[in-house]
């Protein structure tokens, strides 16, 4: 894993979703503004979210590119109902991944809430869950029926739902809450089995929900009008697709397919919030609206004579100077406290939870560690591995900006400190998951 610099990841962004948007457009899947539009919601999310997020927006724009020409011929009769056929145009990249981008900036002003990533995670789960229940709802046998009354329609009527659609709207939600949780800014592995379905779930019916709305407003309030020469419903105005005019039947004028879909991506989003607030002072959690939250918690005193909780971490002890790990104090643990772990993370960088130090297997009676203690090889203790790749302490090392948060964690176990060398901190976070007797966290600050 890198830390680039806010430019240099910009920079990168944007160079990757002009890559991908022409791809897009030589391929058919986009139209020209389709592709502008791609190409700029991409710089959004690929260069100031970094990989994670997009990801999450790949997923959602290849399945769904890959679907609409899956059994394409069985589909055609059906492209007279829908407004647009399956190549993009700067509208419906606006209104499936528009939210999505406003996700991510929001991201950047609250950099220590979970909540962003969560609506984020959701609103494509939405607009994922409505592509796939479109494209794939429409093979199947059964005839859909109308949300609202339940009256039987023809296949890709606005507003018609079948049990094989709901399936696979459900299925097009689990697509994009699976990669969500496991790349969850912070380790939401790392947080147990309770706070993965939580999480995956609150997704998947963020999603499914989304999906509800865009049928919901395609049955009552979106712009429907009627082709005379064909005798049928359409989205299509002011030409249906046999070039006749179409007049308006039913609907607000205003409210066509676009924005339909700009309110369930939209849906997503804020069922998505509502959730998150309601769980936000659980420990599966965090919306950044405690400064340092369940991080620092403090069972037993965690010190260092280098500095104070929340204060700077001096130059010396970072990838700028020395190098050195600060000397750390900690005690008295608890009763029954038969190994100690040590984590040292950044939660501020740009690809995600940091990892800089990471030791564990520390025996109980070991209440501290010299200044250097993780520079070398420890005496006490199974140094794992950090997010370099390196089995040893390396210091902060933030891009040049805003100050960054660093914790060292200390855990009180109740395992026998015999856990295999080399394991990650996600590894470590994992098997000493219901065996924490007390934990706390000296935090320290360091800009570039």
């Amino acid at each position: 894993m890198r830390m680039f610099s806010p430019v240099l990841q910009l920079l990168v962004g944007f160079l990757v979703a002009v890559v991908i948007s022409m791809l897009a457009y030589f391929t058919l899947s986009l139209g020209k503004s389709g592709a502008l539009a791609a190409c700029l919601l991409g710089t959004v999310v690929f260069g100031l979210g970094g990989v994670p997020w997009a990801v999450l927006l790949l997923a959602f724009f290849i399945s769904s590119s890959l679907l609409s020409r899956f059994s394409k011929k069985r589909k055609a009769a059906l492209n007279e109902k829908f407004s647009k056929g399956s190549q993009r145009d700067f509208g419906q990249v606006a209104a499936n991944g528009g939210i999505a981008g406003l996700c991510v900036l929001v991201s950047l002003l609250f950099p220590h809430s979970s909540l962003p990533w969560f609506a984020f995670a959701a609103t494509l789960a939405a607009v994922n869950a409505d592509t796939w229940a479109t494209e794939l709802g429409v093979l199947g046998r059964g005839q859909p029926r109308l949300i609202t009354t339940g009256v039987p329609v023809e296949k890709g009527t606005s507003g018609g739902v079948s049990w094989f659609g709901s399936l696979s709207a459900a299925l097009g939600a689990v697509f994009i809450a699976l990669p969500a949780v496991l790349l969850w800014p912070g380790g939401m592995l790392t947080r147990g089995l309770g706070a993965v379905l939580l999480w995956f779930f609150g997704i998947t019916l963020s999603g499914l929900a989304g999906s509800l709305v865009d049928s919901l407003l395609g049955a009552t309030l979106q712009a429907i009008y009627y082709c005379p020469t064909c005798q049928k419903e359409t989205e299509r105005h002011p030409l249906h697709s046999c070039s006749t005019p179409t007049s308006q039947v039913r609907g607000l004028r205003w409210l066509n397919n676009d924005w339909v879909n700009t309110f369930c991506a939209a849906s997503g989003a804020i069922l998505a919030l509502v959730i998150g607030v309601i769980f936000s002072f659980t420990s599966f959690f965090s919306t950044g609206l405690v400064d340092m939250g369940e991080r620092t918690m403090s069972d037993f005193p965690v010190s260092s004579p280098a500095f104070q909780q929340a204060n700077s971490i001096p130059f010396g002890y970072s990838c700028e100077g020395v190098n050195l790990s600060p000397a750390l104090t900690w005690g008295p643990l608890p009763e029954g406290t038969r190994s100690t772990v040590l984590i040292m993370d950044d939660p501020d960088a740009p690809v995600g939870l940091f990892i800089h130090w990471v030791l564990y297997n520390l025996p109980p009676e070991v209440s501290s560690l010299a200044e250097g203690a993780g520079s070398t090889d420890p005496s006490a203790g199974t140094a794992g591995k950090n997010s370099y790749g390196r089995s040893r302490y390396d210091g902060p090392c933030p891009p040049p900006g805003k100050a960054h948060r660093y914790f060292f964690t200390v855990y009180a176990t109740d395992l026998e400190p015999s856990l295999p060398a080399g394991w990650s901190a996600a590894q470590v976070r994992a098997r000493i998951d219901g065996h924490i007797l007390a934990q706390s966290s000296l935090m320290g600050m360091y800009q570039r």
